[in-house]
């Protein structure tokens, strides 16, 4: 989770191919060790040549790889951010969360499973065949018949996805510029069946974590990827105007017409203001701005995994405040509970911690909770699940949760709030990657839109009307953000005031009046 603003950097927008080598992956990566001093705390990966070096809170072997090579862009693998050094500043797009996907498998199993010796075989004749400028050999996955033909040099592909319940099925469309002949399709697809019935036989267990990596970046198994904004804009031109112009009235016939079936929802801590919960960034009542008393040494450190492991106590001073149990939901809350109820809600993608969304009823398999919640709590050593009541009775009796473990285990039991540091859920990247291609509405609510990588979700939500409803206008960047002062604006509309009240608003333009306040 970013502290800061990312960027989509000129390295990564005119200069992706050269600074971004995915094939750094291919590698041994049994364990992640800085190659100049073996530290194995903090360590980031060049995404150019792929070597790994500690960071500058250890001793500063990344930034040295840099000044020696010039290559500009590395990725954490400890919080899975992106940092540009040339640029100075973190950065992100939309290619990269299948990187990032690919970063939390290797820190998760935090080593490559060493290869059969049959795809070891497999890739001494890809390197022999890539030397004679031969396509090289296909991807496959145990639940297709189809072959994904990726060559380096002599062969573009496109690939979609169409997952089932029972199988994957990959479709490739490969265009040719070179004069070899291409190899035959059924002699492809026999390749493609034996190896795909060998690999079944083995087991999931199998598959090397390069084979996953690879299905991960090409999209093989795995439902529509986002296409970068940049790849969008050609096409955004050719949408159809679903607006006749850019207002909340002009929203609400759209919901109403039949054709709007995929709502996103993005909230943030503004909706939860009216339950008694403070935000974070208000002025003179924002959450930072009553911080003081606990001597931090600086606003964030409170949610800084690395300060928390060092100083819990003024987190869990602090949580008796947000805990679940004192606060009831708020209109926003049930207003997205009923879009659930018509059928109407995709996703609703949550920066909030309080739970207030699973006591206004809506659906778990409905929910992404970004930051995590209080709802369940691990022991951050030895990962030990203890329950909600556990962690509550501990903290409001003024003690430190403390692991219970018989062996010995001393580790402070920590909710699964996502700390400044830690990677955000899995299902947050599965499911932006997957719901943004189909979202067919996007609305804001009650956020800042200052935390990255949520922020930059607004960016994926493209040729589909886009709803801001917040005290104060955030979110118009130039990487495909909000283009309400822009004079091509046909789909962007900005609701500024009490979230409350506007979402209230809406709800009676729609007419849905009485089916709100039965649900209430």
């Amino acid at each position: 989770m970013y502290a800061v603003n990312p960027i989509e950097c000129i390295h990564l927008k005119d200069e992706y191919d050269t600074c971004i080598n995915k094939s750094i992956f291919d590698k041994d990566l049994k364990i992640i060790r800085c190659h100049a001093c073996n530290d194995e705390s903090e360590n980031w990966i060049c995404m150019t040549c792929g070597v790994v070096s500690c960071s500058r809170h250890v001793n500063g072997h990344a930034g040295e790889h840099f000044e020696n090579t010039k290559h500009p862009i590395s990725a954490s693998f400890s919080d899975h951010s992106f940092w540009c050094y040339t640029c100075d500043t973190y950065v992100h797009n939309t290619p990269l969360l299948d990187i990032c996907k690919i970063l939390e498998d290797i820190k998760s199993s935090n080593k490559i499973v060493p290869k059969k010796e049959q795809n070891e075989e497999e890739e001494e004749e890809e390197e022999e065949e890539e030397d004679q400028v031969v396509p090289s050999p296909s991807i496959t996955t145990s639940s297709t018949t189809t072959t994904t033909s990726i060559s380096k040099q002599t062969t573009v592909n496109n690939t979609t996805t169409t997952s089932s319940s029972s199988t994957t099925t990959t479709t490739t469309t490969s265009t040719t510029i070179n004069n070899e002949e291409e190899k035959s399709e059924s002699e492809s697809e026999s390749e493609s069946e034996s190896e795909s019935d060998e690999s079944s036989s083995e087991g999931e267990e199998s598959l090397t974590l390069i084979q996953r990596m690879k299905e991960m970046i090409f999209g093989v198994g795995r439902g529509p990827k986002i296409v970068a904004p940049s790849e969008q804009e050609e096409s955004e031109e050719d949408e159809p105007c679903v607006l006749k112009k850019p207002t909340i009235e002009e929203i609400a016939k759209y919901i109403n017409s039949g054709k709007c079936k995929n709502i996103i929802v993005m909230t943030g801590a503004g909706i939860s203001v009216a339950a008694g919960i403070p935000d974070f960034r208000s002025p003179k009542t924002g959450l930072y701005e009553k911080l003081d008393k606990y001597d931090l040494p600086y606003r964030e450190a409170i949610f800084d995994i690395e300060y928390f492991k060092k100083n819990p106590k003024p987190f869990y001073v602090l949580s008796k405040e947000l805990f679940p149990g004192s606060f009831n939901p708020t209109t926003v809350h049930y207003f997205i509970k009923l879009l659930s109820d018509k059928g109407l809600l995709l996703r609703n993608f949550t920066q909030n911690i309080d739970t207030l969304e699973r006591i206004a009823g809506i659906p778990a398999n409905k929910l992404v909770e970004a930051h995590g919640s209080f709802a369940t709590s691990h022991c951050v050593l030895c990962k030990k699940e203890y329950s909600t009541d556990y962690v509550k009775e501990r903290i409001f009796n003024d003690q430190l949760p403390e692991c219970t473990e018989t062996s010995g285990c001393k580790g402070i039991v920590k909710p699964d709030i996502v700390f400044f540091g830690e990677s955000l859920p899995s299902r947050f990247n599965d499911c932006a990657r997957e719901d943004f291609t189909k979202c067919d509405l996007l609305l804001v609510i009650g956020t800042s839109l200052k935390v990255h990588p949520f922020a930059s979700l607004i960016n994926f939500a493209k040729g589909c009307p886009r709803v801001l409803i917040n005290f104060e206008e955030v979110g118009t960047n130039p990487y495909g953000g909000f283009k309400f002062n822009q004079p091509s604006n046909k789909l962007d509309v900005k609701c500024i005031g009490d979230c409350q009240t506007l979402v209230l608003d809406l709800i009676k333009l729609l007419g849905w009046e009485n089916e709100f306040n039965s649900i209430k």
